[in-house]
């Protein structure tokens, strides 16, 4: 199936099932409607932009097809709404998902999917007043709602958030499969169930058909699983922390060729959706 510029992991594509939840979006226009999503933001580049989420106070999560290859000059701008942000810090340094780059090279959508994951370290630590970054969780049961926090098409100057969508699937290796509306610019956006009172993050958005664009008008969405990753993503970043700063942008580290594919996207070259 071929939609526009989304790349479908065409192995797993399967009739999408009537959503589970009432589904609702609200756009966070307003600092009274941020309250517990504040961490999530936009990770902008010179191509475009994706959605990002704070893990700590200086790394943030987003996809690995979003900095690959345009890993200089990322900018993450925090709860971003209408031109301003709360907090805005240059990013510094990359850690993309080892098996990333080999899954693109090998063309392998179902790996390039699992792998599509990246951290970014920042400037310095934002400590904006009532900002926690998000635990990153294991997978809830199939069936749960979930919220999505997104910058995607139609909503990128402020944050959306779109709940009551379902976890629907766990794939072997990594894989789940969302009923929530993702589109361009969702990339790298945190999918979230509520535990203890409080969101966590249990995968990221990476690839899908948006509801305007599917033949059934229903959305089907992909996503990485993060509990096997992240924490070697996280210790990649420590680890290197102590090299000296290049003098512009950020450092890539990952492992395999830079020459390989950029893999699934939502990003639209030269553009903001």
């Amino acid at each position: 199936m071929r939609i526009r510029s989304f790349i479908v992991v065409s192995s797993l594509l399967l009739a999408a099932a009537t959503a589970a939840f009432p589904q609702t979006k609200d756009r966070l226009d307003r600092r009274d409607k941020l309250f517990g999503y504040e961490a999530v933001g936009r990770l902008q580049s010179a191509r475009g932009h994706c959605t990002a989420a704070l893990i700590t106070r200086d790394v943030a999560l987003t996809a690995a097809h979003c900095v690959h290859g345009n890993e200089t000059k990322l900018v993450f701008q925090m709860a971003f709404s209408d031109g301003a942000a709360l907090a805005t810090r240059r990013v510094e340094d990359v850690a993309m998902a080892p098996g990333y780059l080999d899954a693109s090279k090998r063309r392998s959508r179902t790996s390039q999917t699992a792998y599509d994951v990246a951290l970014v370290r920042l400037a310095s630590p934002i400590y904006d007043a009532g900002t926690n970054p998000f635990d990153v969780v294991k997978s809830p049961a199939k069936g749960t709602s979930l919220t999505l926090a997104s910058y995607g098409r139609g909503r990128m100057e402020a944050l959306t958030l779109e709940r009551g969508c379902a976890l629907e699937t766990l794939y072997r290796g990594g894989v789940v499969r969302i009923d929530c509306d993702a589109t361009y610019g969702s990339s790298g956006a945190p999918v979230f169930f509520q535990s203890g009172g409080r969101p966590k993050i249990f995968a990221i958005v990476t690839s899908g058909v948006h509801a305007d664009e599917a033949a059934d008008g229903i959305a089907i969405t992909y996503g990485a699983e993060l509990t096997e990753i992240v924490p070697g993503l996280l210790q990649t970043l420590r680890n290197k922390r102590a090299l000296a700063p290049v003098s512009e942008g950020a450092r890539r580290i990952s492992v395999g060729d830079r020459s390989a594919g950029s893999g699934i996207t939502f990003i639209r070259p030269g553009s903001n959706d």
